[in-house]
């Protein structure tokens, strides 16, 4: 299969999907010119080894739920079925190997991970095999002091400043709406209404 206009990956635990990853999915595609964005949500995730997720068969279930009827935008289980530790550049290369050495592939992450990225596996050749775009958080400013010190080359931070998605950032996330749930508030507006029922069907995050 090839993908001509490129293809954009979104990877996370999704410990839940919520509204702002359906939103971001919603206008990355359109915004970066790709022909399809893939949603991955993670499997035996390294930078979460110790956390306790949620078993994937739900959390799979949910960005289903999550991001369905957004055109070419589909969920990807690949790193939930891979054996072991999953690496992005694992994954990465693993598109590149059906896609093609020319075709565009995109990585999607947000800005508050910009400081961690040294701490990715060999992430100078994650760099190389795919551009990475950032979307921002609140909080959290992609600036070029946020990358003074880190172990980047100088083309490797022109890049990353480079793309940077120019939309609003929020501080929406998955920690925050875990402990609401536990706390009895109503996420629904935080999750979509199709999700916190799933939630709530399931029993998840009390």
């Amino acid at each position: 299969m090839r993908w001509p206009s490129g293809l954009c990956l979104f990877g996370g635990a999704f410990d839940p999907p919520h509204a702002t990853h359906r939103q971001l999915a919603s206008r990355v595609r359109a915004h970066l010119g790709v022909s399809e964005l893939r949603v991955l949500p993670a499997g035996d995730h390294p930078h979460k080894r110790g956390a306790s997720l949620t078993p994937a068969p739900h959390r799979l279930a949910m960005c289903e739920i999550a991001f369905a009827g957004l055109p070419q935008v589909r969920v990807d289980d690949r790193e939930m079925r891979r054996e072991g530790r999953c690496y992005s550049l694992d994954t990465i290369r693993e598109f590149r190997s059906e896609m093609g050495a020319d075709a565009r592939l995109f990585w999607l992450i947000g800005s508050d991970n910009l400081p961690l990225l040294p701490s990715w596996h060999d992430h100078h050749a994650l760099l190389a095999e795919a551009t990475l775009v950032t979307y921002p958080r609140a909080g959290h400013p992609t600036t070029p002091s946020i990358l003074d010190g880190l172990d980047l080359t100088d083309e490797e931070k022109r890049s990353l400043l480079v793309h940077c998605l120019d939309i609003p950032g929020d501080d929406v996330n998955a920690t925050d709406i875990r402990s609401r749930i536990v706390r009895g508030e109503d996420c629904a507006h935080l999750l979509g209404i199709d999700v916190a029922r799933y939630v709530e069907e399931h029993g998840l995050y009390r």
